[in-house]
């Protein structure tokens, strides 16, 4: 039954066929899976291909997603600048001063970037595709 809850003495599951949920509950279904109990609710985002599963909390998730729209949001914010300072419409003596600000902003998105990206690495360290950005 597509997207059914089912409930069990410990469990809520939304089924799902994904490899990941099988193992779990042996259940099928398509597309999603939750996964309700009385610590947590597990939402299965897997493909049928999928070899490997990570499970993360999604305040971990949501602290990515804010790092990545801050840092999105930055880099917006200095293209619009440097827009401003290309067709002169900031005047030549503040240049420098925003110019510093960028900068700031930049320095500091880029190291908690560097930071979540050390985090997910020591995770992905742990898979078979290993650490991303590494040299």
């Amino acid at each position: 039954m597509p997207n059914s809850i089912r409930t069990t003495s410990n469990t809520q599951t939304t089924t799902n066929s994904t490899p990941a949920h099988q193992a779990i509950k042996g259940s099928h279904d398509d597309d999603l899976s939750i996964v309700l109990n009385k610590q947590c609710k597990v939402i299965d985002l897997t493909s049928p291909n999928d070899d490997e599963v990570i499970l993360i909390p999604s305040r971990i998730l949501s602290d990515i997603a804010c790092d990545i729209n801050g840092a999105a949001t930055a880099l917006y914010d200095i293209g619009q600048l440097l827009a401003l300072i290309h067709y002169d419409k900031i005047e030549a003596h503040t240049v420098p001063a925003l110019a510093r600000l960028a900068h700031d902003a930049t320095d500091t998105w880029a190291s908690l970037l560097y930071e979540q990206l050390e985090s997910i690495n020591n995770t992905l360290a742990m898979t078979g595709y290993g650490k991303e950005g590494s040299q």
